[in-house]
């Protein structure tokens, strides 16, 4: 059980963990979810396979672990990226996942992030909270939000400075996981940019 909620961790945060929606337009729509999200006109969304390919090249202190979380990890409602594939530094990013609250239903989302939250120490050597958990809202609906750094290192041994942000949002039986990435310098794009697709973010209430 651990390890599973080590997966659903480490999935939500990583920049290269993509959905790909093949629209004719900007916004994606879940009728089921009772969601949406409109895109910039410049950003990619991305497929399942692209999710895969890019979760395999992710070098880990914990090669057991990148074994479960390839396994178990699951494709996220949807997610898209700032730049083509393949981009030679850290690509911003937002993605979303929804998953059943279970014994969670009740909890305050902030009690959530913590839950989500501490396995992420023992993956990263560096890893620091940089905004604790804190209550905001999303699309109306009361959310947590979390903020994060560390090094992502990949194959050829360079290592990228990130930041990743965290929203949990609870809905009825579900919650939503709402990731975002871009580097802590934002040199390759803004944290306000992940800002502004936030705010067109639609959950049926």
């Amino acid at each position: 059980m651990k390890n599973l909620v080590r997966v659903l961790v480490v999935i939500t945060f990583f920049f290269s963990t993509l959905l790909a929606f093949a629209g004719s337009d900007n916004t994606f729509t879940n009728v089921t979810a009772g969601f949406s999200v409109t895109k910039p006109d410049s950003w990619q969304f991305f497929t399942a396979e692209q999710n895969l390919e890019n979760l395999k090249r992710m070098q880990l202190n914990d090669e057991q672990f990148r074994k479960v979380m390839l396994k178990y990890s699951t494709a996220p409602l949807v997610a898209m990226m700032k730049y083509p594939e393949p981009y030679d530094d850290l690509n911003p990013s937002l993605k979303v996942n929804v998953k059943p609250l279970g014994n969670l239903k009740g909890t305050d989302p902030k009690g959530i992030i913590n839950l989500v939250a501490a396995p992420l120490k023992s993956v990263f050597e560096d890893f620091e909270i940089t905004v604790p958990p804190t209550d905001t809202t999303v699309s109306g609906l009361s959310a947590g939000y979390t903020q994060f750094n560390y090094s992502l290192a990949i194959p050829d041994g360079r290592s990228f400075p990130t930041t990743s942000e965290l929203w949990i949002v609870p809905k009825g039986d579900y919650f939503f996981i709402i990731g975002a990435g871009t580097r802590q310098d934002e040199k390759t794009g803004t944290r306000a940019e992940i800002q502004n697709i936030l705010k067109t973010v639609k959950i049926d209430n």
